[in-house]
């Protein structure tokens, strides 16, 4: 049995995934990087690794986020590996070399050096941060990614030019 494994799959074909394969048959699961998660499948024991995933980034040509399919760190490999749905020992075999692998980076690049950050300037002008550089960042995105949020956002009327915060558009947006 051929299932498929995604963020947005209907509850109906999560549960046939989930579910154990019929006597006498075997079900293999072509899944995305969601089972680099802590899903656990009943019956899983070899795992078909890719090395690609979808990867949010933003296009600075286009002005806006794409998925762009990208080879995974080794941290995710690593983690595919010893992971990837399993409730038992297994194996997992990676559709890559070893010289492939070591050229890979060792962790992933966060989302928030990845992504548009105008709908986290939005955010957080409505949550009384009108300017996100003086914001209490875990990790600090640059500050040319945010002006360029801040920057399409006064474009479109969404917020006022500093020290002003959103505006009745910009709130319109947010409850959107």
């Amino acid at each position: 049995d051929l299932v498929p494994l995604y963020g947005e799959l209907p509850p109906d074909d999560q549960k046939r995934v989930m579910r154990p394969a019929a006597p006498g048959r075997r079900k293999v699961i072509v899944a995305t990087n969601i089972a680099e998660t802590s899903l656990t499948i009943p019956g899983v024991r070899h795992v078909v690794d890719s090395g690609l995933a979808r990867v949010n980034r933003y296009d600075v040509r286009r002005g806006f986020d794409v998925l762009n399919i990208e080879p995974i760190s080794v941290a995710s490999a690593d983690q595919r590996a010893g992971r990837a749905g399993r409730e038992a020992p297994g194996s997992c075999a990676r559709l890559w070399t070893h010289e492939a692998h070591a050229h890979r980076p060792f962790s992933a690049d966060p989302e928030i050096l990845r992504v548009d950050l105008a709908p986290v300037v939005l955010m957080l002008a409505a949550a009384g941060w009108p300017d996100p550089q003086a914001f209490p960042w875990f990790e600090s995105p640059p500050p040319s990614r945010l002006a360029e949020g801040r920057k399409l956002l006064e474009e479109m009327g969404a917020v006022a030019a500093l020290p002003d915060g959103i505006t009745d558009f910009g709130r319109r947006l947010v409850r959107f």
